[in-house]
């Protein structure tokens, strides 16, 4: 339970760092603008804390998550609405009173500030470096392990287990987690790639299909994890059945374990029933018999590859840093188109509830391998819901940053001020869109927690 608490404070306390951001940019290009911040708070709500400061309010709200940044003009936009007029009536440093070019630019500067986090982000871990940890992109035939002889496109290509993946569209391929961000959000398309087995390198191509569940492409292959303990937890159910540092599993029950996927495997087909486990230790084999079986695998953790990441220069880094933005927004453009496709939108689609419940898990996760470990996980994944938080802003919805920008851009064309009434109208729609977005999305959240 204190798990699961401090796991939803952490996400809570990523995700309105995020919020924050984006508010800080139209709070930055207001005051460029000549516009007047009524409110600027942290959280919403009941103003629970603060203090003011010229004509603005800086405040710590009762609900942490997030915040806002409010205008002045609110009040004479109301005034135009009750006493019907075709134009909104503005004093000086009031929002509507200001140009559309600074509304327009206000407007944007909220997405904007979400990239340029992520920029720097990005920027900098490329340039201090960090410890990282990856596997091989050694892969294994998901249907070598699954019950229904499902053939995966990775079957049809000619891919084969214990293939090596080397490259992708010529792309050099070095950790399997890339063969995810390559392929992931390129359903049915033809794609080239080279494996290289046993030595022969084999040109191959492969056409993703769409898993309507994740909602993202896959093409029905496993990481290949040699067998090889790495770590074993103390106290654990395998550490008082004899496991070790280093021992490699080469067997249950006489059942071969070449790689981790049929260690997990045989134990679940196994499940209830005394096994002996044997493994490779310092040369020799040893019998391991064990009883906890359903608990063993839980204190194991695997060799995998580590290492320090490569320092770049400060140019070489602000050049990474814009290309993992630019990557990651390219990403979330691919992945809007996805989700007309017919994919199940409950699972593939993640609402507040989700999106504080991962976030915190995976901070979480990070803390536990170290405090620099931690941080890392932490920022790297801020930057990435920035990023996408600034696409959706983005969009010409109503309400939304991308759909004031179209009102004003309107408003710019006719060279008319704008009419209120159909601001009201406008603005009116968009929340009803919001809303509906919002109620489902919560509602495929409820329906994930309830499924698991």
């Amino acid at each position: 339970m204190l798990s699961i608490i401090i796991q939803v404070i952490l996400g809570i306390l990523g995700l309105s760092i995020v919020v924050l951001i984006h508010e800080g940019g139209h709070y930055i290009a207001s005051k460029i603008a000549g516009i007047e911040v009524e409110t600027f708070s942290i959280g919403f709500g009941r103003r629970i804390a603060g203090f003011k400061k010229g004509r603005t309010d800086y405040r710590i709200s009762l609900i942490p998550l997030g915040g806002y940044c409010r205008f002045y003009g609110e009040q004479s936009f109301r005034k135009a609405i009750e006493e019907k007029l075709d134009y909104i009536p503005g004093n000086q440093g009031e929002f509507y009173n200001a140009s559309p070019l600074k509304r327009i630019f206000v407007s944007f500067s909220g997405p904007l500030a979400n990239l340029f986090f992520a920029i720097i982000v990005f920027t900098f871990i490329s340039w201090i470096g960090f410890q990282e940890y990856y596997t091989d992109p050694r892969v294994i035939l998901a249907s070598n392990w699954s019950e229904d002889n499902k053939l995966w496109p990775a079957d049809t290509a000619g891919i084969e287990s214990g293939d090596y993946i080397v490259s992708i569209d010529n792309k050099d391929v070095e950790r399997f987690n890339e063969l995810r961000r390559l392929l992931v959000f390129r359903p049915g398309e033809t794609i080239r790639l080279t494996v290289n087995r046993k030595g022969r390198i084999i040109p191959l191509e492969i056409k993703p299909e769409l898993d309507k569940k994740s909602g993202t492409a896959i093409i029905g292959v496993l990481n290949w994890i040699d067998p090889v303990v790495a770590e074993i937890t103390p106290e654990s159910a395998a550490a008082e059945e004899g496991l070790l540092p280093g021992d490699r599993i080469l067997s249950v029950n006489g059942i071969r374990t070449d790689h981790t996927v049929a260690f997990y495997n045989t134990l679940t087909r196994l499940n209830g029933k005394d096994i002996t486990i044997q493994v490779e230790r310092n040369g020799q084999r040893v019998n391991l018999p064990i009883k906890r079986t359903e608990e063993i695998s839980s204190g194991i953790t695997f060799q995998v590859i580590s290492g320090r990441s490569v320092k770049l220069n400060i140019l070489q880094a602000l050049a990474k840093g814009f290309g993992e933005t630019y990557d990651n927004l390219y990403s979330t453009v691919k992945g809007l188109r996805m989700l007309f496709m017919g994919i199940e939108l409950q699972n593939a689609v993640s609402g507040p509830v989700r999106l504080i419940s991962d976030t915190g898990a995976v901070v979480a996760e990070g803390f536990k391998t170290g405090i620099g470990a931690g941080f890392l996980w932490s920022f790297e994944l801020m930057s990435l819901i920035s990023v996408s938080l600034a696409f959706i802003n983005l969009l010409p919805i109503p309400v939304l940053d991308g759909g004031q920008i179209v009102l004003f851009l309107y408003e710019i064309i006719r060279r008319r001020n704008l009419n209120p009434k159909y601001v009201y109208r406008y603005q009116y729609i968009g929340t009803i869109i919001v809303l509906i977005i919002a109620v489902a999305a919560t509602t495929g959240d409820m329906i994930h927690f309830k499924s698991r």
